[in-house]
C-alpha cells in the first residue's frame, strides 16, 4: 500500500472510508491522517458545489454522503486513539 498515494488521493487507494478503517496496512495514526485529507478534499468539493462549480462525475448528494461516512469513521479512529 502506497501511503503517499493514499494521502494525495484517498479514494484512489480505498474504495470506501470503511475499507480504509479495516486496512491492516496502516497504523491508527496513518488512518487518521488519510481520513483528515479525505475529509478536507470532500469539503473543498462541497464548497465548489455551493459556488455553482458542479462536477459531472459525482451525482448530487454523493459528496455529502461520503463526507458523512468519512467523518463517522474518523470519529471512531479518534476515539480509538484516545483510548490508547
Amino acid at each position: 500500500m502506497d501511503i503517499d498515494k493514499a494521502m494525495k488521493n484517498p479514494a484512489s487507494v480505498f474504495a470506501t472510508p470503511e475499507a480504509l478503517s479495516e486496512s491492516s496496512d496502516l497504523t491508527a495514526a496513518q488512518k487518521h491522517a488519510v481520513l483528515l485529507q479525505w475529509k478536507d478534499q470532500l469539503q473543498q468539493l462541497e464548497a465548489a458545489d455551493d459556488e455553482g462549480m458542479r462536477r459531472s462525475e459525482a451525482p448530487s448528494g454523493a459528496v455529502g454522503d461520503l463526507l458523512r461516512r468519512v467523518t463517522s469513521v474518523l470519529s471512531r479512529i479518534d476515539d480509538d486513539l484516545k483510548r490508547v
